[in-house]
């Protein structure tokens, strides 16, 4: 399994929107990118709201939210774990990876370690042995708002290797 893949899922309130496996070390993930390569790294576009999306206000929430996401955020797979960057103007804040706390990722600064590998194998070499907590396999992102409770926007990014190694540990 490749060390640096990621498996994102987009929902925009509550609703799957996006489901898309990317290979390779760099993300970005923006709405409306001018093509589907910026800086060399490939994006993964944010569709437009669905009408299946049924409140016309949560439409119009999400349509101005999207406007500020042409940034985006930019995920990158190193040695030691996953970093992101922030580019977009829209509030985005993470949880999962590196602990249960909810953070909120400045923009224009150095990249945030989200998840780290090393504290990864350590839970699961402490959940293997029945002696801790099943380890994270991905983190959570949300735009828009400084809590998941009322993200217009969330997405998930599950990493295949972790997926891989914890599925052998629990097997």
């Amino acid at each position: 399994q490749a060390q640096h893949s990621f498996l994102v899922s987009v929902e925009y309130c509550e609703e799957e929107v996006l489901s898309h496996e990317v290979m390779g070390s760099d993300v970005r993930i923006a709405y409306k990118p001018f093509s589907l390569m910026m800086d060399g790294i490939p994006v993964i576009s944010l569709p437009k709201p669905p009408d299946t999306i049924p409140i016309s206000s949560d439409r119009s929430t999400l349509s101005n939210l999207l406007s500020l996401m042409e940034g985006g955020v930019v995920l990158s797979s190193r040695e030691e774990g996953i970093y992101a960057e922030r580019h977009s103007q829209a509030i985005v804040s993470w949880m999962g990876g590196t602990g249960d706390e909810m953070h909120v990722m400045e923009r224009d600064v150095d990249p945030v370690m989200l998840f780290n590998r090393e504290t990864f194998r350590q839970e699961l070499e402490r959940f293997s042995r029945a002696d801790g907590f099943q380890p994270q396999i991905g983190f959570s992102l949300w735009f828009g708002q400084d809590s998941s409770l009322s993200a217009p926007i969330s997405i998930l990014i599950k990493l295949p290797w972790a997926q891989q190694l914890f599925k052998q540990a629990h097997d």
